[in-house]
């Protein structure tokens, strides 16, 4: 979060020249400054589009759990009939919590622009949302805050593609008839195929996206073979399968045998929050859709709706093939068992079993494509926070793409007839993405599966893939839909600088008012109500202990208590460096901030008349630069003139304007005497924009703090410049 609430922001209504040749790919300067992290959004035309989303959550939604979680939930329930009622539950639950997403996407995070608050869409997804409720306990007012380190501790250790990629390997062996494959061939390929989705991701951006698109089309397609396959069945096609669904599901048998063991029965819900985990990853990568507000939520809807009906045929198409017996006790699970009984005895050998672990293998690899990319774009927000070491590495944008490739092609002459064809021109090619976050993601995922080589493969993928579904999906799923409550019931928080930039007659907004039309209060606060409760469930029932007629791979207490270990670690990572800026503070007076400069553009086909809503345009996040440093106190009390309190309890009064010499912002504040002289030399001529008013002039020292020479140059042009660099609360 921005340590000086009203960040330098800026606003442009066409694109940049990009021309200099001293510019990057995106149109800015390459960053000089130590402290100083650059981030792009993509062009326009390489932004997710409607197709591109509901890929997004198609390929991530429908994974191994779809394939692997119906046996877990048989072994916790042992009935056909809780199980399809807890399946049933889990479609609730996932449409619960679609829901809270849509709503914090389209309203979280908030600025102030034109006098008018409204929200920017920004990639992070829970990350923004938890910054946004939970403000308290925190470093100092809105930098460093408690809920931050929280969630990043976490998705940093378990945000990651380990679970699937030893899942890959397992099944890649297995379609290749090695029945039993050895630890090392299955640590070996999980390492190259996490280290390979990183470097495609890496190189394209695109080419990510796109194999990501056929992935998940070829995901859907598998589960539709699954449904036709037991429609034929159903139909007497295949005479050497039977037809069991009125015995798995006649009322007199469906509850028959029952388990009332609450730890079996919140092990089986765990697994199915697993199976259904996937829809909130468009809010990862808020910020690289097209018109956000419009295509977010529909496109949501749309591949959430799409998977969550195809799991439940999918569900009923087991109870037709395979009994009750064989579901909880088959060795390969129940969609293994259901091939062998189908496509296996039509051919008579192991074909069957071979084309579900194929299949299986093509589900784990669209899961580690997906995750690649929207848990990168995740944890290079966490960076940006300043909370790890090494944040400008982890947080800035680099361009590795392959269109610098082809521009050395390019430049050597080589292939021109080829390169002269559009789509693969550089041009086309060329994108910054976030290296270090790759690499951090890379590096996190590594961890995980080397510390689980004591385990067998199997027993390895279900405990991961259980600790994210626990501590990722359940526990923090829990406090996002309290959050959605305590904004309905005690209101949202203050926008920076609100009582600044409006007048003294307008009240704050409310919650509802923020959210408009387009959501149902009641709506609102029945599925946060069932997000909550179906994230508590699992959180407090997996510490019950087991019954012995519940069948348990793993320790009944290894997931929760590895999930409450990492998530205590973020307790102490923050109280670690709250301790190290108090002794920081206390030998050098000086206090960590985080300064944030982002600059919006209109969305494309927004009219300036238009109002903020789903269907409007509105405004999108271009780039930002964030600025992390060390900053003594007399700076940073010439920085925020009003009246504060630091660590010695000392209420420090404001100050004469100081000079920024021999300070971490020194760099940034060597032209400031110039740009004053520019601004009242160029003031008579230059007629102001209209979302700049002249009493801007008249209340504010222009003292703010400088992104970049290059914007001191084009701002004296709104047709060639990323923006204005006034914060978005003086924007009135």
């Amino acid at each position: 979060m921005d340590d000086f609430p009203p960040s330098v922001s800026g606003f442009r209504s066409s694109a940049p020249a990009r021309d200099d040749a001293s510019m990057s790919s995106d149109g800015l300067p390459p960053p000089e400054n130590p402290n100083e992290i650059v981030t792009v959004a993509p062009k326009e035309r390489f932004r997710l589009g409607y197709f591109d989303v509901m890929c997004l959550v198609m390929n991530r939604m429908i994974g191994t759990g779809i394939f692997n979680s119906p046996q877990r939930v048989m072994q916790g329930t042992h009935s056909t009939g809780a199980a399809l009622l807890l399946w049933f539950a889990g479609i609730i639950y996932c449409l619960c919590g679609m829901h809270v997403y849509i709503e914090y996407g389209l309203n979280v995070p908030r600025f102030i622009i034109n006098g008018v608050e409204q929200s920017i869409p920004r990639s992070g997804g829970d990350l923004n949302y938890l910054q946004y409720v939970y403000r308290k306990p925190a470093y100092r007012k809105n930098t460093v805050l408690l809920s931050t380190c929280l969630f990043a501790v976490v998705f940093i250790a378990l945000g990651n593609m380990a679970g699937n990629s030893i899942s890959f390997a397992i099944r890649v062996l297995r379609a290749a008839d090695v029945e039993n494959p050895s630890n090392g061939a299955v640590r070996g390929i999980a390492l190259g195929i996490a280290t390979l989705t990183c470097f495609i991701h890496t190189v394209s951006r695109r080419g990510g996206i796109f194999l990501n698109n056929i992935l998940a089309m070829i995901k859907v397609m598998i589960l539709l073979l699954i449904i036709v396959t037991a429609i034929v069945v159903g139909a007497g096609g295949l005479k050497n399968t039977p037809n069991v669904i009125t015995e798995n599901t006649s009322t007199d048998r469906a509850f028959a045998g029952a388990s009332s063991d609450a730890n079996g029965y919140a092990q089986a819900f765990l697994a199915i929050i697993f199976t259904f985990s996937g829809f909130e990853q468009p809010n990862y990568v808020m910020g690289e859709i097209s018109r956000p507000r419009r295509k977010h939520p529909i496109a949501m809807i749309l591949g959430v709706t799409t998977v969550v009906l195809l799991y439940m045929a999918v569900n009923i198409s087991y109870m037709v093939v395979v009994p009750k017996d064989e579901q909880i006790n088959a060795a390969g699970g129940v969609a293994q068992r259901f091939f062998e009984l189908t496509l296996g005895r039509v051919s008579g050998d192991k074909t069957g079993t071979r084309i579900f672990n194929a299949f299986l293998a093509i589900a784990s690899m669209g899961n580690i494509i997906v995750m690649t990319y929207t848990a990168a774009r995740v944890k290079q927000e966490i960076a940006k926070e300043g909370i790890l070491p090494f944040a400008k590495f982890f947080a800035q944008d680099t361009d590795l793409s392959l269109g610098r490739l082809l521009g050395w092609f390019q430049k050597k002459g080589w292939f021109a007839s080829i390169l002269r064809i559009r789509w693969f021109s550089p041009e086309e090619h060329t994108e910054r993405t976030p290296v270090g976050a790759f690499v951090l993601h890379l590096i996190s995922c590594v961890i995980l599966i080397f510390a689980t080589w004591g385990m067998k493969p199997d027993n390895a993928y279900t405990l991961l893939t259980n600790l994210s579904a626990y501590a990722i999906n359940a526990f923090f799923g829990m406090f996002l839909g309290i959050g959605i409550l305590i904004l309905r019931i005690r209101g949202p928080p203050a926008t920076a600088e609100t009582d600044k930039t409006r007048s003294q007659s307008t009240a704050p907004l409310t919650w509802r008012e923020m959210t408009g039309k387009h959501i149902n209060p009641v709506l609102s606060v029945v599925c946060a109500t069932i997000y909550t409760i179906g994230g508590l469930w699992p959180v407090v029932n997996t510490w019950i202990k087991p019954t012995s007629d519940i069948a348990q791979t793993i320790k009944w207490w290894l997931v929760p208590a590895i999930s409450w270990i990492i998530i205590v670690s973020g307790i102490v990572w923050f109280l670690g460096f709250v301790g190290v800026a108090w002794r920081t503070y206390r030998n050098h007076h000086k206090v960590f901030v985080v300064e944030k400069q982002p600059h919006f553009e209109n969305a494309d086909g927004f009219a300036a008349d238009d109002k903020e809503g789903r269907g409007s345009g509105g405004l999108v996040l271009v780039h930002e630069t964030v600025y992390l440093s060390w900053v003594g106190k007399e700076t940073l009390r010439q920085r925020r003139p009003e009246q504060m309190t630091f660590d010695d309890g000392m209420d420090e009064q404001p100050a004469e304007p100081m000079s920024m010499a021999g300070t971490d912002f020194d760099a940034f504040y060597q032209g400031q005497q110039q740009e004053q002289q520019q601004q009242q030399q160029f003031q008579p001529q230059f007629q102001q924009p209209q979302f700049q008013q002249p009493q801007y002039q008249q209340h504010y020292q222009p003292q703010q703090y400088q992104q970049q020479q290059h914007h001191q140059q084009t701002r004296e042009d709104p047709n060639t410049g990323y923006g204005t660099g006034f914060r978005p609360s003086e924007l009135h």
